[in-house]
């Protein structure tokens, strides 16, 4: 059970520095219009069809297909996929750490409620204080009340923890389901990655319809970004498809969330020199407390 744990927090230490550097340095070269996250969607998609389409060519196992699966695949696509574009407008007009931090801790109080009245996981008084002390520090490190900012970007803060909660919560869902037929860890990846290019290739043709191969002239530089941060999103999800058929996702949840907020934190002062106020340092504090109080209770 120890290496299953030591894996994922190494998943997610990986996960928060594609999103801090690789998907931030993809927004800079590329921007946040329909356009860049169109192009970054289809690169991430075929990336994320082909890394486990190479582990099962390895294995020499077959793609499977159920009804359930496909649906559930779409319905994940669809909510990650809206949940990019409203982080990457999110990073155009607030803080890197602060879109991240939030984001995080509300997908680990709705993944935690999910798990203890869906999959009856348990719960104990000290996971109680623990959700107490994040809800506390989302007050505290969402930028001042006052501020124009901050009022601006709180719809875009509940709609980044609704989506990233939709996606947690289905990829944990498919994981465990009993009552339908599902597919294996491997097949379910490659399904997520055929159905997102197929999507967004229908956006690509409307615009190359109307404006031509001009409409996708992206910097080369943003390319790469863009299929280095998918190699690496891509290798974590299934990581954490894997481990999510192991472990409880009232555990899996404040630990990723605890790693997420110290990475979150400390590289975005590494890269782009981002600070904070002492009151959303506290809040982060907060957020690491209840992330151990979730662990040792």
């Amino acid at each position: 059970m120890t290496g299953y744990y030591a894996l994922y927090v190494f998943t997610m230490l990986l996960s928060s520095l594609n999103t801090v550097y690789l998907y931030k340095k993809y927004q800079l070269t590329a921007g946040t219009s329909l356009k860049a996250n169109t192009m970054y969607l289809i690169i991430n998609g075929v990336i994320s069809a082909i890394v486990p389409g190479v582990l099962m060519l390895v294995r020499g196992q077959a793609l499977a297909i159920t009804p359930y699966s496909i649906i559930v695949a779409t319905v994940i696509v669809s909510c990650a996929a809206c949940n990019v574009m409203a982080q990457m407008k999110a990073y155009s007009i607030g803080k890197i750490a602060t879109v991240n931090i939030l984001g995080t801790v509300g997908t680990i109080i709705l993944s935690c409620f999910w798990g203890v009245l869906v999959l009856h996981e348990s719960l104990t008084l000290m996971d109680g204080v623990a959700i107490a002390l994040m809800l506390l520090s989302t007050l505290l490190i969402r930028s001042n009340v006052g501020d124009k900012e901050g009022k601006g970007l709180l719809w875009l803060y509940g709609v980044i923890i609704l989506l990233g909660s939709a996606v947690s919560i289905l990829s944990k869902q498919h994981q465990v389901e009993t009552a339908f037929e599902t597919v294996d860890t491997l097949s379910f990846s490659v399904w997520i990655g055929i159905i997102r290019v197929i999507l967004f290739s229908f956006v690509a043709i409307y615009y190359l319809s109307r404006e031509g191969k001009k409409a996708f002239a992206f910097p080369k530089s943003s390319v790469v970004y863009a299929t280095a941060s998918s190699v690496l999103s891509g290798s974590c999800y299934i990581i954490t498809l894997f481990t999510g058929t192991i472990l409880p996702i009232v555990i899996t949840s404040p630990l990723g969330t605890g790693m997420s907020i110290v990475m979150c934190t400390l590289l975005p002062w590494v890269f782009y020199r981002e600070k904070l106020s002492r009151r959303q340092i506290v809040g982060i504090l907060f957020s690491l407390v209840g992330a151990i109080l979730f662990l040792v209770g």
